[in-house]
């Protein structure tokens, strides 16, 4: 039966693209204005820094075969940039090999010529002010040293850095990032050849794309050249410290776009050596541009309370067609009687190195986790114990933790994600939501997207598909240590140690939070909650670390622990606060329970609904499942009765999803879908249009409408960059037009055009922070949502939204894209508006006059 019944969503469609002027220009940053007007002064002061590099270089060469060091082929070095510096174009234009950005204006830089001969011609031709030598005025500062701390304080990552200068006799086992791929200028894609007269359409189509092919070819090639250079060249230091390589993974697939060839931009090595080995390598291996630990993963097993089997059910199997969702996690109890009929055995596989890939079921003491993370995306409420029921969707079943819920030292995440979403997104149909309830037991550290982060959002992009990904935990201790020293709950959650743990920084995932379900207030232990949809004591939360982007986005039910009175560091669970689960049996326990808390459980909650969107719409982009979930949320009472916007925000996201509002509408609520994701090229904008009924509209009516807007979207990620801007291939954010404000109006300020304004609607998030109630942007992450209450007698004749790409890393003209879905929602608050009749009937007609003027149009 379709879920959505007498009101399923509105299909939408938009006009363009067009290619507008909506950046503006940049003004020119004082630092190249000062040096422009000393042109000699600044050319000299750069010529001598590198000539002190070059010195230094080639003592340090000497000094290296002296005393029977290897090799370390060319030199890495910083230079200090304007902030607003195109960093590829730049790299290019210098004829240096550019390793990493970062957010504070430095730029990591490679060169295997100490000569550095295009360098120094771009400075003579700068100082006589000749074409050509422009890109000098961005060179503020070169620094060589290779111990300096800039340099170490950006490629050290977090506890790595307390490290530092690392013991030499000491072993360390750390994570490395070596960047492999230098600026998008660096390959070129084959021009289009002109269509002969000859030739059909067909003939053609298969022309370029065996072009395409040979491209791919050459740039494949060129990548694995410089990987296995630069991998061999490590892995010679490393065999000379007498380390241990432990893994070794690409960050990314080559892949193409509507334009070109990107490729991977680096390589992640999992090193066990000594100190000296590590020092060496940090100052001296040119391409290295972060030194991180290896994740560790916290389990803590809840307290003893369990159910036992009651009642006469039946589960059925899933629909042969019906959804798969891939949990990630410690195997899965696969015989266990609620979990049985939906699980997609066939499918089953172990990616931990060592173990048979079918040893699957979950060891963990002492009920399991993978197999209580499956019954929460098959049953997110309540455990059945009556009737019959059929579950939404098929459980597969991907065991990467070990026996102590841990992730193995010699298994990267970066490798066990790629090969889950190679096994089971290559099986029949395509696995597109994949359930990932691991983090760190900290909180995001990085300068930079992590590697493990930043393959999740390769992975999303690439594949097109969802991971519903935890926002995790905090310990007791940890909990204790905050609320001891004078915090109290929920702020203490606000605390930099109390946000988001790796990976759930990732941008494209889909990032769940927890809240408690349930309040207990006895007179020796109470519930940390003090309401239904408050935020669970250990749930962590936001803003992201990298760029103050929304996570989590959402929260689910994920259970609270209780304190006593006076508070100590006992903060046990119950079965009042605790979510009721499936447990594993395999040491005896009941099948049952109620006895564990966490995000661990509240984001299957999140991957249910997922399972159910895409039931409903088989054949759309897992974005639409993440914007129709996002746009489903709501904020509980507690958080509309008062409470600090921002920080309500940073605590819960946008709230707590609803699997009615997800899929269906009401005769007072109507949405708008763009079902198939669409794709857009940087610098393009998409217009979309909603018909604004006069009925709706009628001056006589005050009824207060909320409109929710949001958009999802992917694109390609670049780990060697650091700024949000850069991160992505390109970047997408929407605007909405005014109050009052004509569509051609709308249109023309899109377009860049100098236009009247009208007063904005009053967006709760905002695109910029300085206007809506919170402090960010809604533009920072890849998952756009705002909010907003009007009368209805404000509304436009016509509701618009422009999509809008922007450049990222790719610089290539036109070589740039993104993918997205986006959703608008509009609900009358009271009365008994007519809003999905009316806005349905207006779509339609609208789409009628569209396709019968393409018709005259001969379109």
């Amino acid at each position: 039966m379709d879920a959505s019944g007498s009101f399923p969503h509105l299909k939408w469609t938009y006009e363009g693209p067009f290619e507008p002027s909506f950046n503006g220009s940049r003004q020119t940053p004082e630092e190249v204005n000062s040096a422009k007007a000393d042109r000699l002064g600044h050319s000299n002061r750069i010529k001598g820094q590198l000539g002190t590099m070059r010195s230094a270089a080639r003592s340090d060469a000497e000094l290296r075969r002296a005393v029977g060091l290897p090799e370390v082929r060319g030199k890495g070095f910083l230079l200090r940039v304007p902030e607003t510096t195109d960093v590829d174009d730049l790299a290019h234009k210098l004829g240096i090999e550019l390793v990493a950005e970062t957010e504070n204006g430095l730029m990591f830089a490679a060169c295997n010529d100490i000569d550095l001969v295009r360098l120094e011609e771009v400075l003579r031709l700068f100082e006589i002010g000749e074409t050509g030598g422009g890109s000098a005025a961005s060179i503020i500062e070169v620094f060589h040293q290779k111990d300096d701390a800039r340099k170490i304080a950006e490629i050290l990552i977090g506890h790595v850095q307390a490290l530092w200068p690392f013991d030499e006799s000491t072993i360390y086992t750390f994570d490395l990032a070596i960047q492999t791929a230098g600026s998008t200028k660096s390959f070129e894609w084959s021009r289009r050849p002109p269509k002969r007269a000859d030739q059909t359409d067909e003939e053609y189509e298969k022309m370029v794309a065996r072009l395409r092919l040979d491209d791919r070819v050459r740039a494949d090639e060129m990548w694995q050249e410089a990987a296995e250079e630069r991998y061999q060249e490590l892995a010679g230091l490393v065999r000379f410290y007498d380390g241990a390589i432990i893994n070794g993974f690409a960050n990314a697939e080559a892949n193409e776009t509507l334009k070109g060839i990107t490729f991977p931009d680096s390589i992640e090595v999992r090193v066990r050596m000594s100190g000296k080995g590590f020092r060496d390598i940090v100052e001296n291996f040119a391409h290295l541009f972060e030194v991180s630990l290896p994740p560790d993963i916290p389990y803590l097993p809840g307290s003893p309370e369990a159910e036992g089997e009651t009642g006469d059910f039946n589960i059925l199997s899933p629909d042969d067609d019906a959804p798969k969702v891939c949990v990630i996690d410690s195997g899965i109890q696969e015989e266990h009687r609620w979990l049985e009929p939906a699980i997609d055995k066939n499918a089953s596989r172990c990616f931990l190195p060592g173990a048979q890939p079918d040893d699957v079921a979950d060891y963990v003491r002492p009920r399991g986790h993978g197999t209580r993370v499956a019954g929460a995306v098959l049953y997110p409420r309540e455990v059945p114990k009556g009737g019959e029921v059929q579950p939404v969707a098929w459980i597969q079943n991907a065991r990467v933790l070990d026996q102590d819920n841990h992730l193995p030292e010699s298994l990267q995440a970066e490798r066990y994600l790629t090969e889950v979403v190679s096994h089971f997104g290559g099986l029949d149909g395509g696995t597109r939501i994949f359930n990932h309830s691991i983090s760190e037991s900290k909180p995001c550290e990085c300068k930079r997207m992590s590697s493990w982060a930043a393959k999740i959002d390769d992975l999303a992009h690439g594949n097109d598909i969802l991971f519903v990904q935890i926002s995790g935990n905090l310990g007791p201790s940890e909990i204790f240590n905050s609320l001891s020293t004078g915090a109290t709950h929920p702020t203490q959650l606000l605390n930099e140690n109390a946000t988001i743990a790796n990976p759930g920084q990732s941008l494209h995932a889909l990032t769940v939070g927890s809240v408690a379900h349930s309040v207990v207030d006895g007179p020796l232990r109470q519930s940390f909650a003090r309401s239904i949809g408050f935020p669970s004591v250990f749930s962590r939360a936001g803003y992201s670390p990298l760029w103050g982007a929304i996570k989590p986005e959402v929260v689910e039910f994920g259970g609270d622990r209780l304190h006593e009175i006076p508070l100590s560091v006992n903060m046990p669970t119950s079965a009042e606060t605790a979510p009721e689960l499936v447990a594993s049996t395999l040491y005896g326990e009941p099948k049952i329970s109620r006895d564990d808390v966490g995000t661990s459980f509240a984001a299957p909650k999140v991957a249910h609904i997922a399972a159910h969107i895409q039931r409903l719409f088989p054949r759309a982009s897992p974005q639409l499942y993440r914007a129709l979930i996002v746009q489903s949320a709501r904020w509980p009472e507690w958080a509309e009765q008062g409470a600090d916007p921002d920080e309500v925000l940073r605590l819960i996201g946008y709230g707590i999803p609803s699997l009615e509002r997800a899929t269906t509408n009401a005769p007072g609520r109507v949405t708008l879908i763009t079902e198939d994701a669409k794709e857009i090229r940087s610098k393009q904008y998409h217009l979309y249009q909603i018909p604004i009924p006069d009925e709706i509209r009628g001056a006589a009516l005050e009824v207060p409408i909320r409109i929710d807007v949001t958009l999802a979207y992917t694109a390609s990620p670049r780990r060697t960059r650091s700024r949000r801007t850069g991160y992505l291939e390109t970047w997408l954010d929407w605007r909405s037009c005014g109050i009052g404000e004509p569509l051609e109006h709308f249109r023309a300020r899109m377009q860049g055009d100098r236009v009247r304004s009208y007063p904005g609607i009053p967006w709760t998030v905002h695109h910029g922070g300085q206007w809506g109630e919170v402090d960010t942007s809604r533009s920072q992450g890849s998952v756009q949502k705002d909010w907003a209450v009007v009368e209805s007698n404000q509304l436009p004749e016509d509701f618009a939204i422009a999509v809008r790409s922007h450049v990222g890393w790719n610089h290539k003209e036109g070589g740039g894209f993104a993918r997205y879905c986006l959703v608008v929602s509009f609900e009358a608050l009271r009365g008994e508006l007519p809003l999905y009749a009316s806005i349905e009937a207006a779509v339609q007609t609208r789409i009628a006059v569209r396709a019968e003027t393409e018709v005259v149009l001969g379109l």
